[in-house]
């Protein structure tokens, strides 16, 4: 890293990757101390990304000393973060780009404010949800490109693996690029082992631009070892909780779990409020039943109608029209 201050964009790539690494306002108090910031002039919010932007800012007002003591203090307990290591390098982080959410329009209604609509669902769920949903988790996997580029993917029966046309638009962009599973914590809280598989575009390929997805043939027959994702048609409701399975902004698996909203379905689109950090385009997206529903592509921050409370905003190409994808090619 030189001496100048990092860009907005870098900001804002490292603001993500530190929330979600030190997410709650205990460890973001012991990170301030360590990289000897005021904490009188930071604001703890008790959300992990509002917090990161007061910690940010406070850094970058000092200068760029102390944002590359950020970046160090990070790198130092998280050595094989290559987006850390990138920014702390100098070097730019690129994630496959969905469509802007600013020209996506929105269908939420002015109804109810997202918290009170949550309120009303009873949050139980058997104990064999969790085990279902480690089981889809296994099919998803971080994509690499070869323009350095991230982004998500999940096979399906075949040794398929569907993305979006954003972060695979071409069968050159597959053939270049790798798809890495188990990319994880394992439940000790190490670095789960890897597997870097690459793309067969020669053995099956097919691309919609209108509906933002592909699908490609993985080599190496992963799913006999990671398991599959059914894709078939489904419905999804309004008011229906989901779940997300994504590497977001590149980095190890996470899942947003259950205290997501659809609002809006049609038009061979889903969108959903959520109050976590954005996920990486090419994520699945599941209901309540972790049946697949969506392709997830675009999303941005959105202050709720009729109340002061911000959400994330996503929307996802409804499974019917991956499923039409698929079908036309056969």
């Amino acid at each position: 890293m030189t001496d100048e201050l990092l860009s907005p964009d870098a900001i804002g790539t490292l603001r993500e990757a530190l929330s979600w690494k030190y997410p709650t306002d205990a460890e973001a108090r012991r990170f301030v101390a360590d990289v000897r910031l005021d904490p009188r002039r930071i604001t703890f919010h008790g959300r992990a990304d509002l917090t990161w932007f007061s910690i940010l800012e406070e850094a970058q007002k000092r200068g760029a000393s102390s944002v590359r003591a950020v970046l160090d203090r990070a790198t130092k307990e998280y050595p094989e973060d290559e987006v850390l290591a990138r920014l702390r390098d100098g070097a730019a982080v690129r994630y496959a780009e969905g469509p802007s959410i600013a020209a996506v329009p929105w269908r939420g209604s002015g109804g109810p404010p997202l918290e009170k609509i949550l309120g009303t669902q009873s949050s139980l769920v058997p104990v064999s949800y969790l085990e279902i949903g480690i089981r889809r988790a296994q099919a998803v996997a971080r994509i690499q490109v070869s323009d350095g580029s991230l982004g998500t993917g999940f096979l399906i029966p075949g040794d398929l693996l569907v993305t979006n046309h954003h972060v695979l638009g071409d069968r050159g962009a597959a053939a270049d690029a790798i798809a890495q599973f188990n990319f994880q914590k394992t439940v000790d809280g190490r670095d789960a082992e890897p597997e870097k598989l690459c793309f067969d575009p020669d053995a099956f390929f097919v691309t919609s631009s209108d509906d933002d997805c592909t699908i490609v043939k993985v080599a190496g027959e992963p799913s006999a070892r990671w398991g599959t994702i059914a894709l078939q048609p489904a419905r999804i409701e309004l008011g229906e909780r989901i779940n997300i399975i994504q590497h977001p902004g590149g980095d190890q698996k996470q899942l947003s779990f259950f205290h997501n909203l659809v609002v809006y379905v049609g038009e061979g689109r889903v969108q959903y409020l959520t109050d976590t950090l954005p996920g990486s385009s090419g994520s699945p997206v599941f209901n309540k039943h972790w049946e697949l529903v969506a392709l997830h592509h675009s999303g941005g921050w959105l202050l709720e109608p009729g109340t002061k409370d911000r959400f994330f905003r996503n929307e996802g190409i409804h499974v019917d029209r991956v499923v039409d994808v698929l079908r036309r090619c056969r």
